[in-house]
């Protein structure tokens, strides 16, 4: 975790996708990052993220295009979505990210369209 959290600026905001729907899924710096690997290790098994293509939009943003997949571990149910995020990378950390469950939704958002 602390080789990750060394390409994360202490000060990021993660607007993660599952939970925004939930009123709220923002975290705060590393300490939020830390609260929001803990749940997925806590409430997910076989948490795998694959990321199929990323694009620079410039001024310090990048989109990333991927699969999500996870299990519940209370319900045991195999969960697959799409997944975007829209990162802004300033000094070669993240500053800001924003996650969507749907690639177009992320796309629409940056003013790009399929």
């Amino acid at each position: 975790m602390e080789a990750t959290l060394s390409f994360i600026d202490p000060d990021v905001e993660w607007i993660t996708a599952i939970e925004r729907g939930l009123a709220g899924g923002v975290y705060h710096g590393h300490k939020g990052m830390r609260e929001n690997w803990n749940l997925m290790r806590t409430e997910f098994d076989d948490f795998s993220i694959q990321a199929n293509e990323i694009r620079d939009l410039g001024d310090e943003r990048v989109l990333t295009l991927a699969h999500i997949q996870f299990r519940g571990q209370a319900s045991g149910i195999m969960v697959e979505s799409q997944l975007a995020l829209l990162m802004t990378i300033r000094d070669g950390k993240i500053v800001r990210s924003e996650d969507y469950l749907s690639h177009q939704e992320a796309l629409e958002d940056v003013g790009l369209s399929e």
